[in-house]
């Protein structure tokens, strides 16, 4: 089968996108340092880069470590993507003029501007570093798949079901597992015309891993929607969708990553859609026609004319 390679470099346009992304598998001194950089990109590379060394508590080692796993030859070239992405951008804003932590004081409106921010950077980020021939190419096989299950457990569970709603709704045979001895059991009976999605914001969750890995040995076309884009998770999939979570005061990495998440799930049903257009269209058209008469507001409409 073709697959995309879930091993890959990621290299989305756009340093930020990038360093976010890398952002979960760097080492704790080059991660403290790209953490650095998002959260003030104008000022941390305003100077030196002993200057971003001392700022982040880190070395100058880790600057030029953070340099080659973005692929830049050293520190001028970073600050140079640096300055000028947050310029063209309103992503240095962002960062410089909103913080991410939520104090028992803040008001409320601060508290609604936080959020506003993260989650906005967050969709954006992970839209800007999706790999978008991973999507066509998983949009395709699960076009022409005979079954399609989509495996999770405990919070992503929310989002696998958010995808089995939305492809359910335009024709594809999609199932959600969310207990591992149900989902192993689906898995064990795909074959090379079927498709199993697995949702983790880790990539490391046993349950989901097992099930899905499941699947890949029984010959169905594997995807992966995670978090982290060298976990066990990753290698398994033949298509890998990358997300990325912005964390606020109370919402750690799974919380902060459904925005995200159902970001990729959207553009994922998107694909699907386009793919066959005018079938897509007509199902549709024809389900809004069955669950229309259901719909609260219709219901009080005729209790009400029938009254009369």
């Amino acid at each position: 089968m073709a697959v995309t390679s879930a091993t890959e470099q990621i290299t989305p346009d756009g340093v930020l996108t990038r360093m976010r992304l890398l952002l979960p598998d760097l080492p704790d001194s080059t991660r403290h340092t790209a953490q650095r950089i998002l959260d003030d990109p104008r000022s941390a590379v305003a100077g030196t880069i002993n200057d971003l060394a001392a700022s982040a508590g880190t070395s100058t080692g880790a600057v030029s470590r953070l340099c080659r796993a973005l692929g830049l030859d050293g520190y001028p070239a970073l600050r140079v993507s640096v300055i000028t992405e947050a310029a063209a951008t309103a992503y240095g804003s962002w960062n410089a003029d909103i913080s991410r932590e939520i104090g028992p004081n803040d008001s409320l409106a601060d508290v609604a501007r936080t959020l506003e921010a993260v989650q906005a950077r967050a969709v954006h980020t992970t839209l800007a570093g999706l790999d978008l021939d991973a999507v066509a190419a998983a949009a395709a096989a699960i076009s022409g798949a005979t079954r399609v299950n989509v495996y999770a457990v405990s919070g992503s569970g929310v989002m696998a079901r958010e995808l089995e709603l939305r492809l359910s709704r335009i024709g594809v045979a999609c199932w959600t597992y969310a207990d591992v001895h149900d989902g192993l059991v689906a898995a064990a009976q795909l074959t090379d015309r079927d498709v199993a999605i697995a949702v983790s914001y880790s990539g490391e969750t046993d349950e989901t891993l097992d099930m899905l890995a499941t699947a890949r040995e029984h010959g169905a076309r594997t995807v992966a929607i995670t978090a982290g884009p060298r976990s066990r998770l990753a290698q398994l999939a033949d298509h890998l969708l990358v997300t990325v979570a912005e964390e606020t005061t109370f919402q750690d990495g799974p919380l902060a990553s459904r925005h995200s998440e159902l970001a990729v799930v959207e553009m994922l049903y998107l694909a699907v859609g386009q793919h066959d257009y005018d079938r897509t269209v007509q199902l549709l058209s024809v389900t809004e026609r069955a669950v229309r008469p259901r719909r609260p507001e219709r219901r009080t409409r005729s209790t009400r004319t029938n009254s009369r």
